[in-house]
């Protein structure tokens, strides 16, 4: 905005300095003119640093909120890096990659994915359905399970 305003006044300069008589009806026009030019410099200087502070404002209100939606609702992805609510059919979830398992929870019935690396874990681990807190899969080493089945493939009774 200095740019325009620096414009203006080297305007108002140029009419000075061609003597134009401001008590004819061109001078008068011209003056006018002149002076309107300025005022909305002059304006838009103030709008421009309005609007700069608006723009830090919604930044920091954003940063809040996301604050807020961290704190409340947690992090926005499951292990498997889709989010909570995941159907696994959709094509940039990686619930189908190799290097993680998807399995059903029994209580629920949402979808969990968690890392392969979990199956070869040598301390006990647990993973819970991010839903309902049911458990979904432990790899306790005298009895691995993955929803009711046995490592050996065998039902459970």
């Amino acid at each position: 905005m200095c740019e325009l305003k620096e414009r203006v006044v080297f305007l108002q300069g140029l009419a000075k300095g061609m003597e134009l008589d401001e008590d004819s009806k061109e001078g008068k026009l011209i003056s006018s003119m002149l002076d309107i030019m300025a005022d909305m410099a002059d304006a838009l200087g103030e709008m421009s640093e309005d609007l700069d502070e608006v723009y830090d404002y919604v930044d920091e209100l954003d940063e809040d909120l996301s604050e807020v939606e961290d704190e409340v609702f947690g992090e926005d992805e499951c292990d498997c890096g889709c989010d909570d609510d995941c159907c696994c059919d959709d094509d940039e979830c990686d619930c189908d990659d190799d290097d993680y398992v998807e399995v059903t929870c029994p209580n629920c019935h949402e979808t969990v994915c968690f890392s392969s690396d979990i199956l070869d874990a040598d301390e006990p681990i647990e993973v819970v359905c991010p839903v309902c807190d049911a458990a979904v899969f432990s790899n306790d080493a005298d009895n691995v399970e993955v929803e009711g089945e046995k490592a050996d493939g065998n039902k459970e009774d």
